[in-house]
């Protein structure tokens, strides 16, 4: 009978988060300004004429450390920026923020971290500098393909600003995702069936319907 042998560096190697009991953990960012409100809205969110965005980023650091001394030893699998608009945000404020979580726990290796943007040509126009600070998912607020549909909600975009959107998204992140809101006054289950399609080609593997 063989002695049984010991590989030392499986038992130096630090469990991972499957062979714990430890559920993960996730970070939300709430950047609650946007251009304009939208009518079916009912999220924390506002229009401002002017935003102090340095001092927002002093807030949510010092939001993170407080919360990072309450939760030590955790692993975060997923950070998540919501709104509001938070596309909106610097490129540097996000890269701010998750530099920070990174410093405070200890992140998991297929860390996600998710930015819900909207179609807007100021959002996209930073989509790069997003993709630069580490966001590594995009969630597109298209909400419809539908001009008139996307009057009626409200909406800053049109169709096409919302497919170039899209587009540019699928250019910069491996994992992207579009909304998409369903059931609308008037939304006949054809014209629904047709939208469906088309979101499903555009989309990145992911489609929030609501």
């Amino acid at each position: 009978m063989k002695p049984k042998t010991t590989d030392l560096r499986q038992q130096m190697r630090p469990p991972s988060r499957q062979e714990t009991s430890e559920p993960g953990f996730g970070v939300y960012f709430h950047w609650p300004f946007c251009l304009s409100k939208c009518p079916y809205c009912d999220f924390n969110s506002h229009v401002r004429e002017g935003i102090d965005e340095t001092r927002w980023t002093r807030a949510l650091l010092s939001e993170l450390e407080h919360t990072g001394e309450a939760t030590p030893g955790r692993t975060v699998t997923s950070i998540f920026f919501g709104g509001g608009t938070p596309s909106l945000m610097p490129p540097e404020t996000v890269a701010a923020l998750i530099a920070r979580v990174r410093a405070l726990w200890r992140c998991d290796d297929n860390l996600e971290i998710t930015l819900e943007a909207n179609p807007g040509a100021a959002e996209t126009d930073r989509f790069a500098g997003f993709a630069a600070a580490g966001v590594n998912r995009l969630s597109v607020g298209v909400q419809s393909l539908d001009n008139e549909a996307l009057r009626f909600l409200g909406r800053g975009h049109d169709r096409t600003a919302a497919i170039a959107a899209v587009e540019r998204a699928r250019e910069l992140f491996e994992r992207y995702t579009i909304d998409l809101i369903y059931a609308r006054p008037g939304q006949s289950l054809e014209g629904l069936r047709a939208e469906l399609g088309e979101a499903l080609a555009l989309t990145g593997g992911h489609l929030s319907l609501y």
